[in-house]
C-alpha cells in the first residue's frame, strides 16, 4: 500500500466521521432505506432466534468470552445507584412494598425478569412484552415451571399501548431497538402511577452504533498499539476470522433495529421523565469486549489479563475525566413533573 493510500485509509478509519445514511425518527423513514419496516421485523426475530442461550435461564451465552463479563460487572458497578445496579434496585423496590405491578418492555425470554423474581419476597405481578413469539413462548413455559408470577405477551412496542397502571416499568437493553421512542415514553408516563418509576439499563451509543469522534480517535490509536491476536474479528466476516487493522465501524442498524435510535435515548429520557438517577457507564470498553473482539482475550493468561486491566483503567480514566461520552446508562426516572 502506498504512503498516500495509507494516509487516506487512516483518515477514513480514524478521523472521518460516519453516521447513518438515513436518520430514522419514525416508521415512515424506513421507506427511504433498502430494508422495509416489515422486513426488519422478520430479520430482528430471526437474529434473536439464532442467539445461543442457556437452556435453563434463557440468558444469552457469551461463548468463549470472559472479557465481556468483566466489562458488564464493571459497568454495573460504576453506574449503580447507591451501590445498587438495576437488578438489585428492582429487587429492593419490590420487596419494600406490599404489592408491585411491573411492566417490562422488550423483555425477550424474560431471563432478567426471572433472575430478579427469584429474590422477590413481596407479592408482585409482572407483565412482559416482546416482539418475538418464540422467546415469549419459551418465557411462558419457564415462568410456569418456576412458579413466577410473570405474564409474557407478544407485542410490538412501536405500535402497542398500555392499558394498565404500573408501579414500575423496566427496560433492559431494549430501548435501542425501538423506533417510536417519543410515543413509548409518553405511554410509560401515562401508565405509571403517581409514585411509580421507570428504570432502564441501556447502550446509548450513537445511532447505528457509530463511534463518537473522539472515541474513534482513541480506538484507532488503541488498535494501532494492540497486537494482531487482539484484533481478530469473530463476527463480521462469515466463514473467516479476519484481523482488523482498525475497529470495524459500519451501520449496524442496516437490516434490523439494532441501535436504530440509540443516540436519541439519553436526551429523550431527560426530557420525558424527572431524573432520579443518571448512572454513566463505560466509554469504549464494550467495543473491544463484545462478540467482535472479546473472544481474543483469555483471562487465565497473564498477558491477556494485563491487557484487559489496562483497557479497563483507560476507560475509567476517560469516563472520570469526561474525555469521552459514555455508551452505557443506568437511568431511574419518575413521571414527568413528579419530584
Amino acid at each position: 500500500m502506498s504512503l498516500m493510500r495509507k494516509i487516506r485509509h487512516c483518515w477514513n478509519k480514524i478521523l472521518k466521521d460516519h453516521h447513518q445514511a438515513v436518520a430514522i425518527t419514525c416508521i415512515d423513514d424506513f421507506k427511504k432505506t433498502d430494508v422495509s419496516y416489515e422486513q426488519r421485523v422478520i430479520n430482528e426475530n430471526w437474529t434473536f432466534d439464532q442467539k445461543p442461550r442457556d437452556a435453563a435461564t434463557g440468558n444469552e451465552i457469551a461463548i468463549n468470552n470472559e472479557f465481556v463479563i468483566k466489562y458488564l460487572v464493571l459497568e454495573r458497578k460504576l453506574s449503580a445507584f447507591r451501590g445498587q445496579d438495576l437488578w438489585k434496585y428492582v429487587e429492593t423496590f419490590v420487596n419494600s412494598r406490599k404489592f408491585t405491578k411491573i411492566l417490562s418492555v422488550g423483555s425477550g425470554p424474560c431471563a432478567i425478569e426471572m433472575e430478579i423474581a427469584q429474590n422477590l419476597t413481596s407479592p408482585y405481578q409482572w407483565d412482559c412484552i416482546d416482539l418475538n413469539e418464540n422467546l415469549i413462548k419459551d418465557a411462558t413455559r419457564r415462568a410456569k415451571e418456576k412458579g413466577y408470577n410473570l405474564n409474557p405477551i407478544v407485542g410490538d412496542i412501536n405500535t402497542a399501548s398500555f392499558d394498565s397502571e404500573y408501579d414500575l416499568v423496566v427496560a433492559v437493553a431494549s430501548l435501542h431497538h425501538f423506533v417510536k421512542l417519543e410515543q413509548l415514553f409518553s405511554n410509560i408516563n401515562k401508565s405509571l402511577k403517581q409514585e411509580g418509576e421507570f428504570v432502564a439499563y441501556e447502550p446509548v451509543c450513537r445511532s447505528g452504533m457509530f463511534l463518537f469522534r473522539m472515541q474513534r480517535v482513541l480506538l484507532g490509536t488503541v488498535f494501532l498499539l494492540l497486537p494482531a491476536k487482539y484484533r481478530v474479528n469473530h463476527q463480521d466476516y462469515p466463514g473467516e476470522k479476519r484481523v482488523d487493522r482498525f475497529y470495524n465501524e459500519y451501520d449496524r442498524s442496516g437490516w434490523t433495529f439494532e441501535c436504530i435510535r440509540s443516540g436519541d435515548i439519553a436526551p429523550l429520557l431527560k426530557e420525558k421523565f424527572t431524573t432520579k438517577h443518571y448512572g454513566r457507564g463505560m466509554t469504549f470498553l464494550r467495543r473491544v469486549s463484545d462478540t467482535l473482539y472479546g473472544p481474543n482475550y483469555k483471562l487465565n493468561d497473564k498477558r491477556d489479563q494485563l491487557v484487559t486491566d489496562l483497557l479497563c483503567y483507560l476507560d475509567r480514566f476517560c469516563r472520570a475525566s469526561r474525555l469521552l461520552p459514555c455508551e452505557g446508562l443506568f437511568f431511574i426516572g419518575r413521571k414527568c413533573g413528579v419530584k
